[in-house]
């Protein structure tokens, strides 16, 4: 009982700083299944009494670049860059224009309830690092270790119980997610996918009568319709009427390409859209926002339009044509032709092709020459990285908002930490207690003699009893309390899903591939042009539990 006391009595300041939001939490709602048409990401914004103390930001997440695995800038030859959402970052008119295009053509197109057509969008509730599960039309989060720690069916938190019937690994069945009823959500955009098939799962359970579609048909019938607005300028005609519309400006870009080229090093453009589109954002970019030109050209070496990511990291065979950029046409060509400057001084414009034909147009052998940035987690990252071994930077537009909140609520993250080193601690009592009980029943048992009827326990051994009984029920209130001040800390920062690269007290699984795959990680690819092109990104130490552990002056003697 002394121990407990004395636990409590160091635990409780910290406790109370918690307990504001314990009845915060205690009252908070939950999107509502009945409102598909509104903003349910609204009605989660939660404000509490934590005491937060306001720091001044020591590290800026908007220009940083964080470094995963060592880089020798000195040692790269090659510099290539995606397009969308890497070197050209949309806004919310641009999720729109596919927003409300898809929901039009599910009306109009494949029958669906004209209702469909009044659904209202929320870029916010969905984060990047989610999965979709479009046979039960679910959304979860998982951890590093692909644990499921939350599950929304439309927009309604699954039950823990449901949520373990359906994604807790067997012995006949371990989920590895990447089968073809799940959709990783990998880049932007795919927010507007999930938003519109959380909607579609909730408008069908309320009237299943209007839509009979299975949710992994409706997913499909989203996907659909999402690609048919980018093909058929829906998205894209808007985007070239008024690019300043819908693309954010990045007034570093331009600098930081000039920057590369000048240090000697080939830049080159790898993209999945067509020249046309193309043309538009770059014009736009580099500052062309009067009649288009190609003045942007001359910022690569090479020019990849159409690529079909991720096939062009993968087959070896896809053939190559020539783009004229005066007009756009085509012209198949037979592989790279030697002399290569030859080559590329008749139209260094290409659609198609493979990474074979890139690095033959780039004089390279080596993918450990090439840094390749982009956003989109499989088709830019993980192919180029595991395929060909290129080294890679990842662009995380919400890394500034994720850091800037790290250091914002610093004070609560502590006072978190503190409760799970004090939970800690007590799983050491409680186990020095069950050890203590098992001495003294051997004892007993000993002196006692096997043959002989079980005596009454000893005072010691009841006195251990109530310990580890009193220490096991103060644990059980701790493990509430932190469950609480964890979800509160979280929700901080974001309203559904927590923080982006952790779930719970884990990485999440988003984190685990941003620290497999990325050499480097940073909000923008203009942030590149803030260092040095000799610059050496250098790793910082990984960490492991016995590292934590003495960190935090845990274990002992046994």
């Amino acid at each position: 009982m002394v121990l407990l006391v004395l636990l409590l009595v160091v635990v409780l300041p910290v406790l109370d700083a918690f307990l504001a939001p314990c009845s915060a939490l205690a009252g908070r709602s939950m999107p509502s299944s009945s409102s598909t048409h509104s903003r349910p990401a609204a009605n989660l914004r939660m404000t509490t009494n934590i005491p937060t103390t306001s720091h001044t930001p020591l590290l800026d997440g908007e220009i940083e670049v964080f470094c995963n695995r060592e880089i020798n800038m000195q040692q790269i030859r090659a510099i290539g860059f995606d397009m969308d959402y890497t070197l050209a970052q949309y806004n919310l008119a641009f999720e729109l224009l596919a927003y409300d295009g898809a929901k039009q053509k599910l009306v109009d197109t494949l029958g669906y309830p004209s209702a469909v057509a009044d659904f209202e969008y929320d870029s916010t509730y969905f984060r990047r690092g989610l999965v979709i599960d479009k046979e039960r039309g679910n959304v979860i989060k998982m951890d590093r270790h692909k644990y499921v720690r939350q599950a929304y069916h439309g927009f309604s938190p699954l039950a823990p119980a449901v949520r373990k019937e359906l994604y807790m690994a067997s012995s006949e069945h371990i989920p590895l997610y990447t089968e073809s009823t799940f959709v990783n959500i990998d880049t932007l955009f795919l927010l507007v996918d999930a938003y519109l098939f959380a909607q579609l799962v909730e408008y069908k359970d309320r009237q299943p009568s209007q839509i009979k579609h299975s949710y992994a048909t409706m997913y499909a019938h989203i996907r659909q319709c999402v690609d048919l607005c980018h093909r058929d300028g829906v998205i894209k005609d808007r985007v070239a009427e008024n690019p300043g519309d819908y693309i954010i400006p990045d007034p570093g870009m331009v600098t930081m390409l000039e920057q590369y080229k000048e240090s000697g090093r080939k830049t080159f453009l790898v993209t999945n859209s067509l020249w046309e589109y193309t043309d538009v954002v770059m014009n736009f970019l580099v500052g062309n926002h009067g009649p288009r030109n190609q003045d942007w050209l001359d910022l690569f070496e090479v020019v990849i339009v159409g690529s079909r990511k991720p096939a062009f990291l993968e087959d070896r065979s896809a053939y190559m044509m020539r783009v004229a950029s005066a007009d756009g046409s085509l012209r198949n060509v037979d592989g790279v032709e030697e002399p290569v400057d030859e080559f590329l001084a008749a139209g260094k414009v290409f659609q198609g092709g493979n990474w074979k034909y890139l690095l033959e147009m780039l004089k390279l052998k080596s993918g450990d020459n090439v840094l390749y940035v982009g956003d989109h987690m499989y088709s830019d990252i993980l192919r180029s990285k595991r395929s060909l071994g290129w080294r890679t930077c990842l662009v995380i537009p919400e890394l500034a908002e994720e850091v800037a909140s790290l250091q914002r609520y610093a004070d609560m993250d502590a006072g978190l930490q503190e409760l799970r080193r004090r939970r800690l601690s007590m799983d050491e009592e409680i186990d020095a207690i069950y050890k203590a009980i098992r001495a003294h029943r051997v004892k007993g048992d000993a002196e006692s003699g096997q043959e002989k009827m079980k005596t009454e326990p000893s005072p010691e051994l009841k006195k251990l009893n109530r310990q580890l009984q009193d220490l096991e029920e103060g644990g059980e209130r701790l493990d509430e309390t932190i469950k609480t001040a964890c979800l509160a800390y979280h929700y901080k920062f974001h309203p559904v899903w927590g923080k982006l690269f952790e779930a719970g007290f884990q990485e999440s699984r988003f984190a685990k591939q941003v620290s497999t795959y990325a050499c480097i990680y940073t909000t923008k690819a203009s942030n590149l042009g803030m260092v040095s092109p000799e610059r050496w990104f250098r790793t910082v130490r990984d960490s492991l539990p016995h590292d934590v552990y003495l960190a935090l002056g845990l274990g002992g003697k046994r």
